[in-house]
């Protein structure tokens, strides 16, 4: 009993060495362990429409902005829709340098529910050379009719009951008039003598739409507007004859509909759902021709050359093999009917 204090007192020692032992160690691992946690660098996108109540087709921007670390280079999609909503970027000013951190997107709509902006996703590479992506959020979009939002303003409007004209004096001499000059010219055609009939002329068959297509694009890529710059008069050109081409290949009146109604339009088509991107392409740099400059834009304008000409390639492929198909399908039925 006498040798019980001295006995605690160095227990208590003994545990106050054990632990100033112990603490430095476990201070070390947690700054080891701190010391291999990744650092994280996030960047923030965010895309505001400059509306979000559209009819179809109609345009509208989408302007997208970008924070990041202080270093930190961004790389902005060429386009970044879907089939519901076009998404493209639109060329900046000439007369001013773009902002490395925003860029602006012209918008479009094509169906009529469930639209919405799709999550734009912009590539960054920081000052150590590590990369990575971050996209913004998607924007609902409304798609609202042509009509006027007035109640009013959508009535027909009034219809005025049929006036009467008056009849007068100077109305009977005018037929008179006319009656004179009809029995002149009837005893006038009885004077002469009958002559020989012409023959007509042989009607020479229409040029298939293939062949008219190809011809045009060869007249077209001899021609010097490419050389020569002319970058507004090649592409009302190329997207005449592009449409001209559909417009009887597909016995649809292509020419008069817009662009967004064209897309649409092949959209719907059996035949015409592979060439939307070809023609939605060619359209859009069509509409922003005025911004082509320099060597780049030639090469844009061979490019969209060769792309109507395999446009043309494709659908008449595909329409022979349609017309096989039939035409097989046809023989055989023939055939189990007659068996």
């Amino acid at each position: 009993m006498r040798n019980a204090p001295v006995r605690g007192f160095r227990l208590g020692v003994v545990a106050a060495i054990v632990a100033a032992a112990s603490w430095p160690g476990q201070g070390s691992a947690q700054q080891v362990a701190d010391s291999q946690k990744p650092a994280t660098n996030l960047i923030k996108v965010t895309a505001r429409a400059s509306t979000t109540d559209v009819s179809i087709g109609q345009q509208f921007t989408v302007n997208v902005e970008v924070t990041g670390p202080p270093g930190a280079t961004f790389t902005f999609p060429e386009s970044a829709g879907d089939d519901k909503v076009e998404l493209r970027l639109s060329p900046p000013p000439t007369d001013a340098m773009p902002s490395p951190k925003r860029r602006t997107y012209r918008a479009a709509a094509f169906v009529l529910e469930g639209a919405a902006v799709p999550a734009v996703t912009v590539g960054y590479r920081q000052a150590d050379g590590s990369t990575g992506t971050g996209a913004s959020q998607p924007i609902p979009l409304r798609i609202v009719s042509l009509l006027p939002k007035d109640p009013e303003g959508q009535k027909p409007a009034d219809v005025r009951p049929p006036q009467g004209i008056p009849i007068g004096t100077p109305f009977w001499v005018a037929c008179a008039l006319a009656v004179a000059g009809s029995a002149a010219v009837v005893a006038l055609l009885l004077r002469r003598r009958r002559r020989p009939s012409v023959i007509a002329a042989p009607v020479e068959p229409p040029v298939p739409p293939d062949v008219e297509a190809r011809v045009a694009l060869d007249h077209l890529e001899g021609s010097r507007l490419l050389s020569d710059e002319r970058f507004k008069d090649f592409y009302v050109a190329l997207t005449e004859l592009a449409k001209r081409y559909l417009e009887r290949r597909l016995d649809a009146a292509v020419l008069e509909m817009t662009s967004s109604e064209a897309i649409a339009y092949l959209r719907d088509h059996q035949h015409g759902r592979d060439l939307v991107p070809t023609l939605r392409d060619l359209t859009h740099t069509a509409d922003f021709v005025k911004f082509a400059r320099g060597a780049a834009a030639i090469e844009t304008g061979q490019r969209h050359l060769v792309a109507v000409r395999r446009m043309v390639d494709d659908l008449e492929a595909r329409l022979r093999a349609a017309e096989t198909a039939a035409s097989e399908a046809a023989t055989a039925k023939t055939g189990r009917e007659a068996a």
